[in-house]
């Protein structure tokens, strides 16, 4: 950690489901005001006068697979070449940040599948947003006239702290292909990220939905509260309170699901699909795809600003393409379709504009609003959280009235807190967390942790079918050596230690497989449950003896490490666990 501590200049890259952006500060000015962060101002959406702080997680590659474009100008390109029916040339990814998240067994040749899907390593595509997003910050650099280049940096990438071990170490990997070495690289948890964030902000900036302001920075040591980080794939809840030293700790393991912006887009497709058909509606996007885009960015927009108190009908706009593919193909008026639907009276449809009743679009976020409100209502039940006084609002997504209402109107007597430009909170507080990553002291595991072992078999405690004879000695197969718990409370960095011992003389590696499961007492990992996460490889010197290895797991960091020492030579193994 050393080497990072010196680094001149910290830089955070938030890789969203929807948006990506990039933050930094140097090490002199945070020592002064922490507050005094650098964001990329200057995403410009061309087919529309937007402008914002952060860019659509989309890239587009040329027909042989070379990079040609990422964000705005990606979306742009790909719509131009739609027009002139040369799209099909090329491969367009987006939104594909969830597949870390819903692909069970992660590894390093998990494909992903473009707009048209043709497909590509995954972790390639994911490299190439790092690597992007990496270029753009030192070309700002270097315009700015500082004289750095990367390796003056500390590079920090942000994670839902809902992901798993595998999918945590994939961003290291994607990271170090596109040229941030381990070293050089810190993990963090987005609702942490935030967290940080929300503790560095003055009062005013810090008001509730009423525009009430908030102890929530100073004084609040020992307050508890819950951090919803609402992205565009993702709802990331984390329940932190502060201790006298004024750094965190975590109250309940991190939970959450696929509740973010996005379900309202599918919402939203799905009423479209429901007037004209899911085959008219698919066509519409294979054939029209700058007016499947301006169907995504008016959402975008619509999202944030529709209330509780809007009232009479929402107008959307919605490309005439849909409508006059639709007529000419059923020969149908689309109005006389709306007539004979549940929608008669609620909505009309004329050109390109769609106007429905202010409900009906609120409808459209009951699928995550409900999930979310549900799954925190739960939470509050458990003995820690019981007396958690505030709901801090993160996320894009935060950004919707709609969501905010919810939570404020679920739980009236917590104090809901939405920050200024919410969505940036994840990728400021990333930049926080490089200068000072010890914020957070203690964490709860998510998951009991352990390895494979062959103890001698024991008649009446283990099965006999997984008796096995090695070297002449009775032992039995895949028993689950604990090291962790699930729930249990960890220090950062504290270490959990065991010894392994080689059952077999001149062995010249030992394996060490490291098992999950959500059950606390596992007692085989092949359980039911248990998962294979990965493998740690220890070199053994060739001696004719069985020889002892001490392992330490070290947990309560953003990601699990290992150091392995054997005891003949001293050597010692100190790695990140491979989990891919």
């Amino acid at each position: 950690m050393q080497s990072k501590k010196n680094k001149i200049l910290v830089a955070a890259i938030d890789f969203g489901t929807t948006f990506s952006g990039y933050a930094f500060s140097f090490k002199t000015d945070y020592e002064n005001d922490p507050m005094k962060i650098s964001v990329n101002q200057q995403w410009t959406a061309g087919s529309r006068s937007l402008i914002s702080l952060k860019a659509p997680t989309v890239v587009l590659l040329d027909k042989s697979k070379k990079f040609l474009a990422f964000g705005y100008d990606a979306e742009d390109k790909y719509s131009e070449a739609a027009l002139d029916e040369e799209h099909l040339d090329f491969y367009y990814f987006r939104r594909f940040k969830m597949l870390l998240h819903e692909t069970k067994h992660l590894t390093r040749k998990t494909m992903i599948k473009d707009d048209n899907g043709k497909e590509m390593p995954a972790l390639e595509i994911f490299s190439m947003v790092i690597r992007y997003l990496k270029g753009h910050l030192l070309e700002t650099l270097e315009t700015r006239g500082t004289g750095l280049d990367n390796n003056d940096i500390h590079w920090v990438l942000t994670v839902p702290a809902i992901w798993t071990e595998p999918a945590k170490q994939f961003m290291r990997e994607a990271a170090e292909k596109a040229g941030i070495s381990g070293e050089q690289l810190s993990i963090c948890l987005e609702p942490e990220a935030a967290s940080l964030y929300c503790q560095h902000l003055p009062i005013e900036k810090l008001k509730d939905k009423d525009g009430i302001g908030n102890e929530f920075t100073a004084s609040g040591r020992g307050a508890k509260y819950m951090v919803l980080d609402l992205g565009g794939g993702t709802a990331d809840i984390t329940c932190h309170q502060k201790d006298a030293e004024g750094s965190l700790r975590e109250l309940q393991k991190p939970s959450g699901g696929s509740w973010g912006g996005t379900r309202v887009d599918e919402a939203f497709n799905q009423l479209l699909i429901k007037i004209v058909g899911g085959h008219h509606f698919r066509i519409f996007q294979e054939k029209n795809k700058a007016d499947a885009l301006d169907i995504l960015r008016e959402m975008e927009t619509k999202k944030r600003n529709i209330t509780n108190e809007t009232e009479g009908k929402v107008t959307l706009k919605v490309p005439v393409s849909l409508i006059q593919s639709f007529e000419k193909e059923t020969g149908e008026e689309i109005k006389e379709v709306i007539k004979q639907m549940a929608y008669a009276g609620k909505m009309t449809w004329v050109g390109d504009k769609l106007r429905m009743e202010a409900n009906l679009f609120r409808a459209l976020f009951n699928d995550p609003k409900t999930n979310l409100v549900n799954h925190v209502k739960a939470l509050m039940t458990k003995g820690p959280l019981k007396d958690v006084s505030t709901i801090l609002m993160v996320g894009g997504f935060s950004e919707s009235p709609i969501m905010q209402s919810a939570i404020k109107d679920a739980f009236p007597g917590k104090k809901v807190v939405v920050p200024d430009e919410a969505g940036l909170a994840v990728l400021k507080g990333a930049v926080m967390y490089g200068h000072q990553p010890q914020t957070i002291s203690v964490r709860i595991s998510r998951y009991t942790y352990g390895i494979n072992i062959s103890p001698p078999f024991k008649s009446g405690e283990h099965s006999p079918e997984r008796r096995v004879s090695i070297e002449g000695t009775d032992r039995v197969k895949d028993v689950f050596k604990k090291y962790i718990e699930a729930d249990q409370t960890l220090k950062v960095g504290e270490a959990v230690s065991g010894r392994h011992v080689t059952i077999k003389k001149r062995q010249k590696e030992m394996l060490l497989k490291i098992f999950a499961t959500e059950d606390s007492n596992p007692k085989y990992v092949t359980d039911k449950g248990c998962e294979y996460l990965g493998k740690v490889v220890i070199q053994l010197p060739e001696v004719d003896e069985k020889l002892k290895v001490d392992v330490k797991m070290i947990f309560g960091e953003t990601e699990l490490m290992v150091e392995a020492k054997e005891s003949t030579t001293g050597s010692t193994y100190k790695s990140f666990f491979d989990f891919l």
